[in-house]
């Protein structure tokens, strides 16, 4: 398997989703970078439930040396990395990502857009 599509809404069993995704992470990576990589799921998927009204689809791609994660959504607000703020609960998903990946960002994907993260696959 090379690469798996999930897709999700607000009412979709998440732990099903984290499940089949973590089955298809621990056949590509080391054990430490699957935990990585289902960190930086975790977060995309978060920040879709929390900041839009519709679910979207989880894509993840294993290449040579790294699996490509991407979630789609149907929102055009692309994401704005904030700085931690001791007065804040939340905002700080996306540095969880940037630490986890090698890379990661976002573009446009009509209708909406997509955000993709970059995790090594071996140490």
């Amino acid at each position: 398997m090379d690469q798996v599509r999930l897709p999700f809404s607000h009412s979709a069993d998440i732990t099903a989703l984290r499940h089949a995704a973590e089955a298809a992470l621990t056949q590509w990576q080391e054990p430490e970078l699957a935990a990585d990589s289902m960190i930086v799921i975790s977060e995309l998927v978060g920040n879709v439930l929390q900041h839009t009204d519709d679910g979207g689809e989880l894509a993840c791609r294993c290449g040579p040396d790294s699996v490509l994660i991407e979630v789609f959504d149907e929102s055009k607000h692309l994401p704005d990395p904030q700085r931690p703020d001791a007065r804040r609960i939340g905002g700080r998903g996306l540095l969880l990502v940037a630490a986890m990946s090698r890379a990661w960002g976002s573009r446009p994907a009509p209708p909406g857009k997509v955000v993709w993260a970059e995790v090594p696959r071996t140490v």
